[in-house]
């Protein structure tokens, strides 16, 4: 950067000053590191607002000051203008933060990231109920593939290394956002791609699942027919992978019935 770019760098960096002299971060450094602000965690907040959700824990986007484009701050949903704390920083700000968010001097902004962080965090969190409730401050296809999250991993301190959600919840979940169950079962395991076994080192041989392609609402669907009919199951470690019937199935193609590694005959679907 030339002295002069740097000169109305600084300049134009006024937005940056104020937020620092108001106790919101500590330093430009750090403020444009961290590219958020974030709710301290002293700081009061009743429901919704107190959910474990990384949208609502860090309301605000910080752009930094470049080139000759001032430091800009927005808000990640135009519903977080009702956010305590978004609220908190506008008085001591003196400003109306942009309610449609901002984008550096290239277009980009992390806001499409953030509504995806909160569906997924509340899945983990186990309350895909208040997600339902809040859904308003994300998108149906976040939730969807938030539900294809819950099903494949669990918790690191989950005993029964059964996913975060059951398939039972997630069938609560998709039928509150209105979705419709498909039929064909042999079309839904064909979607998926081959099963190829994984070995790193001396570990465990892991079946993981790949599937790419469908809408994230058939790709759930998938995920929770795939549980309930045996293609998958959980390894030791709380992640799904291939089962061997859901391997042998898959093996059978088009078959009516095929043969399990059992020796067993068994009927497709």
């Amino acid at each position: 950067m030339s002295a002069a770019a740097a000169i109305r760098t600084a300049q134009a960096d006024e937005l940056g000053d104020q937020i620092i002299a108001a106790g919101f971060a500590p330093n430009g450094f750090l403020l444009d590191i961290n590219g958020a602000l974030d709710v301290p965690r002293d700081f009061p907040l009743s429901a919704p607002w107190n959910l474990p959700s990384r949208l609502f824990q860090f309301p605000i986007e910080v752009i930094r000051a470049e080139q000759d484009e001032p430091r800009k701050i927005g808000l990640r949903h135009p519903l977080l203008a009702a956010h305590p704390f978004v609220q908190h920083v506008e008085r001591a700000l003196g400003i109306e933060i942009a309610r449609d968010g901002v984008t550096n001097r290239h277009g980009y902004s992390n806001r499409a990231h953030s509504l995806w962080h909160h569906a997924v965090d509340l899945i983990s969190a186990g309350k895909w109920r208040e997600l339902l409730e809040t859904q308003e401050f994300t998108e149906p296809r976040n939730i969807f593939n938030a539900v294809v999250y819950g099903l494949t991993y669990s918790h690191h301190e989950d005993k029964k290394a059964s996913g975060h959600i059951s398939t039972g919840e997630a069938r609560q979940i998709m039928r509150e956002m209105g979705a419709t169950e498909p039929t064909d079962r042999a079309a839904m395991l064909r979607s998926f791609s081959a099963p190829s076994p994984c070995q790193q080192d001396r570990g465990a041989e892991h079946w993981p699942i790949n599937l790419h392609g469908p809408c994230a609402e058939d790709k759930a669907w998938s995920f929770i027919i795939g549980i309930e009919d045996g293609w998958f199951s959980y390894d030791r470690s709380g992640f799904l992978q291939w089962s061997p019937k859901g391997r042998d199935r898959y093996a059978a193609g088009d078959s009516d019935s095929y043969t399990e590694a059992s020796g067993q005959t068994a009927f497709a679907f």
